[in-house]
């Protein structure tokens, strides 16, 4: 490329030299009228020799431009089985030329994992990929250009410009987490004096997603026991919903050593999603009653 760029460079000095020297012939303006003819064929060759000029000047001009996008967009568009998404790339560059191309790259962990070669029609570059939920993307576009190449990054682990790409594992699920502050007992009941529930929404998805039941069971030795239902409020966060859990009263079982009383948050989703977290499990250690979390 640099090797073209100087023979160009080379050819127009030459026909600048050129028509200077053509240039010089305006002197002899003042010439007997035999040389006339020879003024009038140099004034043409001075002509033709200035549009070459011009035309080797504006295809300098469009070697030295260095290709650039003026805008860009990626899209998420998540699977029906939340598993996945495809990932929409669209770019308009800054002076589109024939001989400019674009590929989208995407990279996970490092390690490059597709390379999806534009379409351009006629407006913008369009390129799509489907990609496995997983967190920590980088998507990148390289332009090719009579210049050479320039790789642009998009959107990455380091500069997220689009969270729901770059998080996409965490953008397209749901989960729900339970935290057990305090409990009391007595002769006859389990009480949850302090607890908070939280439920976060997918951030992207094909329709709507809202909670359908939310609810604190009560498991012993991996069976149902006791269920109270709660009701979640969104809080500041986008797609959270929480609450913090009132008084849980649960009927004291006679427990022995080997017995186990768990815990749970289980939600369920408009989406047909249901989701569960622990919280708290209760078991003898003599005759005390203790506990353990996480």
């Amino acid at each position: 490329m640099k090797e073209k760029k100087n023979n160009l460079l080379s050819v127009l000095a030459l026909i600048l030299a050129l028509a200077a020297l053509g240039l010089s012939a305006l002197s002899f303006a003042n010439q007997p009228e035999d040389q006339t003819h020879l003024i009038d064929d140099l004034y043409e060759e001075n002509r033709l020799l200035y549009l070459q000029v011009q035309n080797l000047e504006q295809q300098l001009q469009q070697l030295l431009t260095v290709a650039n996008l003026q805008s860009w967009e990626l899209g998420v568009q998540p699977w029906a089985d939340s598993t996945g998404a495809e990932i929409t790339f669209a770019a308009v560059p800054s002076g589109y030329q024939p001989s400019i191309t674009a590929t989208f790259l995407v990279e996970l962990n490092g390690e490059r994992i597709e390379e999806v070669p534009c379409q351009w029609d006629g407006n913008q570059f369009t390129a799509a990929v489907s990609l496995n939920a997983a967190d920590g993307y980088g998507y990148y576009c390289l332009l090719t250009s009579p210049t050479g190449n320039q790789l642009l990054p998009l959107a990455t682990p380091n500069e997220p410009t689009s969270m729901e790409a770059v998080y996409l594992q965490s953008s397209i699920s749901a989960y729900c987490n339970l935290v057990v502050y305090d409990w009391s007992v007595n002769d006859e009941e389990l009480i949850v004096t302090d607890a908070y529930a939280q439920v976060q929404l997918p951030q992207i998805s094909l329709e709507p997603i809202h909670i359908t039941q939310s609810d604190i069971v009560v498991w012993l030795n991996g069976q149902e026991f006791d269920r109270t239902s709660i009701t979640m409020a969104p809080s500041e966060v986008a797609g959270s919903y929480d609450v913090t859990v009132p008084n849980v009263v649960i009927p004291l079982p006679e427990l022995s050593e080997v017995d186990s009383l768990e815990l749970y948050l289980e939600v369920s989703l408009s989406d047909g999603r249901n989701l569960r977290a622990f919280g708290i499990n209760w078991y003898m250690e003599g005759s005390e009653l203790t506990s353990a979390v996480g």
